[in-house]
């Protein structure tokens, strides 16, 4: 079983950041413009959605937390006093990794370019295997446990049927989808297909397998992936669906899905924020 959970929060919350305009609350539109998502107080319990995500991780089970952030880390590191003190945990380690932006952009290159960081810095990666999970998707501990459990292939994706997440088609080709074999083996995952492609990856149920970034690797495999990782020239980034796109290429059998029927809460926009009690 997986014990260690890598959870990238490098980005620049850029999309929360435009979006808090929208909002009527002026306390919580300060709060969208200037923390970064994952560490906005939510709900009436104030509580972040990273707080709440590390909670859930160590109801599955999880010893070891290492959070991808941006250099300028001073409130993460704050959070993670105030998180250790409220909860007083003695069952997680909670550490931190640094994406450092690229030298061309002066910002950070994508999901598999987090992962990618936080090997190098914590070399131990390279030879194990470990859980990724995006730092603005509040994920159950169920998926978290099936993630970490898995050991039917060197990686696993933890995909979410499109219907139970409760988005339009149009928010849904904003992801990457999944099409897979007969035995749940992924033949083909695209990030950000057209909408007009969205029937094609049904699987023989109808289901359509969404990748929220919520997977299980293999180091000593997915890192040479991670590195071979190509430049997105449209979308600014590194994208960990190209990642595993490689590794499929070096082994077709590598990859495993798994297909939960679950509602995935997420801070993507200000608008997300009501939707969090």
């Amino acid at each position: 079983m997986s014990k260690t959970l890598v959870i990238m929060a490098g980005g620049r919350s850029s999309r929360m950041k435009r979006s808090a305009a929208e909002l009527n609350d002026q306390a919580l539109m300060a709060q969208a413009q200037s923390v970064h998502k994952s560490l906005i107080p939510l709900g009436p319990s104030q509580t972040p959605l990273l707080s709440r995500l590390c909670l859930e991780a160590a109801a599955a089970n999880i010893q070891e937390i290492i959070v991808v952030t941006g250099p300028e880390n001073e409130a993460f590191l704050s959070w993670r006093t105030d998180f250790l003190n409220t909860y007083r945990s003695n069952v997680l380690n909670i550490a931190f990794a640094i994406q450092f932006p690229s030298k061309e952009t002066l910002k950070p290159m994508g999901t598999a370019d987090a992962v990618l960081q936080a090997m190098e810095q914590y070399p131990q990666l390279q030879k194990q295997r470990f859980v990724i999970a995006n730092g603005d998707n509040l994920y159950s501990a169920d998926a978290l446990s099936l993630a970490a459990q898995h050991n039917l292939s060197d990686h696993a994706l933890i995909n979410y049927e499109a219907k139970a997440l409760g988005y339009d088609d149009l928010r849904i080709s904003a992801f990457a989808l999944v099409s897979v074999d007969a035995h749940d083996r992924v033949i083909e995952i695209v990030e950000k297909p057209a909408v007009s492609l969205l029937n094609t990856f049904r699987d023989p149920d109808g289901c359509l397998r969404v990748s929220m970034n919520l997977c299980t690797v293999n180091g000593p495999s997915f890192y040479p992936a991670l590195q071979a990782c190509p430049f997105n020239a449209l979308r600014g980034e590194k994208e960990l669906p190209e990642a595993f796109r490689i590794a499929l290429k070096d082994d077709r059998s590598s990859v495993y899905s798994y297909l939960i029927h679950q509602a995935l809460p997420d801070l993507t926009s200000a608008a997300d924020l009501s939707s969090f009690s």
